[in-house]
């Protein structure tokens, strides 16, 4: 099964373009399903019809589509473990709202969000599954989970260690009835082994992609720049770029000459940035996108005989790895002829300067509190080495 995930800050058009994607999938003849991670559902509203936790047709054959309801699937991971430490909770005078809040281990609703994609892939009923998930960082989050599955379940597996500081730091000795830690050990171990496999079908560059989208704009753009980072520092493939609501040619009012300029400036800066994925500039719409018809019309703007589906990239330009014991970054740079490379770092951003080559660079966290310590250009590839900052003393 072919799984394309479309994330982005929230507000730039992911939902509409993920509907728009699947529409022309299910066009091709391919069963597909499109189902919202977001917790802010929006799907229901770009398709103009109904939708809940289970798919559900919505039209042309082969197009079914989901709402991702968080709560019933915690309920069937965790509903049993959460009940008995509520109600324990509540019998020593916790309101029922706080009780039930304690009850859920941080970030469990994200990953059983995972399992639940990880379900439709072993299922096989469908052909493409299109993901639109949360806004960048909570997809962050939701996709960094699989890394940090064995250090959480470690944490988490002994209740005396790990539950009740994670909870809360005396809520064992709270408990009047036991948990049964030998049954929250099966229920982690289960989940987070399921969260294993799933980050083997993500990190797939032949069944999975991730598409990008933003606006063309300062924000947006920076804040994709820290999307795609971790994207790459997770062995995600990203194969498009999706520059959304870009002002047509033909709209000619000197009210939006300014803007088209600075969308000008930065349709050129995210090709750069992004070389060489795919870019798609998706046209501002003289009307909202809402129903089949206007996705339809959008997916044929976009894609016109093309297959969106397949694979749009198979070279990821930025890369990070350890090489002789340091932290190293790898940018791929065609057309740049080798010589001094000038760098400076400002908070979790590199610049790069390499002849008429300007490029800025979000680091991953464990990069940004680090220096850059040399850097050289090896064919088409700039590689820079980064070391622990040195103890200051005194």
């Amino acid at each position: 099964m072919r799984t394309i995930l479309f994330t982005g800050k929230g507000g730039v058009g992911k939902t509409t373009l993920s509907a728009a994607t699947a529409l022309r999938s299910a066009s091709l003849g391919k069963r597909t399903l499109v189902i919202s991670t977001d917790i802010a559902h929006s799907l229901a509203d770009a398709l103009d019809m109904p939708l809940g936790n289970d798919p559900l047709a919505v039209g042309p054959p082969g197009l079914y589509a989901a709402e991702l309801d968080t709560a019933e699937e915690l309920e069937r991971y965790w509903g049993e473990i959460k009940r008995r430490i509520a109600d324990s909770l509540r019998e020593r005078g916790f309101s029922p709202t706080v009780a039930g809040e304690l009850a859920v281990l941080p970030g469990l609703d994200e990953i059983v969000g995972l399992v639940r994609i990880k379900r439709y892939h072993d299922e096989g009923a469908y052909d493409v599954l299109i993901i639109d998930s949360a806004p960048t960082g909570a997809a962050m989050r939701l996709l960094s989970a699989p890394d940090l599955g064995q250090r959480y379940a470690r944490s988490m597996l002994t209740l005396s260690s790990g539950l009740a500081r994670m909870v809360m730091p005396s809520l064992r000795s709270l408990l009047k009835t036991p948990l049964g830690e030998g049954m929250v050990q099966e229920r982690i171990a289960r989940l987070f082994e399921q969260v294993r496999e799933l980050r083997e079908i993500l990190t797939d560059g032949e069944q999975t992609s991730v598409r990008l989208v933003l606006n063309p704009d300062h924000m947006s753009l920076r804040e994709t720049q820290r999307a795609y980072t971790y994207m790459n520092l997770f062995g995600l493939t990203v194969d498009a770029v999706y520059a959304n609501r870009v002002i047509p040619i033909e709209v000619q009012d000197p009210f939006f000459e300014d803007w088209k300029l600075d969308q000008a400036a930065h349709l050129e800066e995210i090709r750069h940035t992004f070389a060489p994925l795919a870019v798609f500039e998706v046209p501002l719409m003289r009307q909202e996108v809402v129903g089949l018809e206007a996705l339809g019309a959008l997916a044929e703007t976009l894609y016109g005989e093309r297959d969106p589906t397949e694979p749009l990239a198979t070279e990821q330009p930025l890369r990070f790895y350890m090489e002789d014991h340091r932290y190293m970054l790898a940018l791929r740079i065609p057309g740049v002829s080798g010589g001094s490379v000038e760098l400076s770092k400002q908070g979790d951003e590199l610049y790069v300067r390499l002849g008429r080559l300007r490029r800025s660079l979000v680091l991953p966290q464990y990069l940004a509190g680090m220096q850059p310590t040399w850097a050289r250009v090896e064919g088409n590839v700039l590689k820079v080495a980064f070391e622990d900052k040195p103890q200051s003393s005194g």
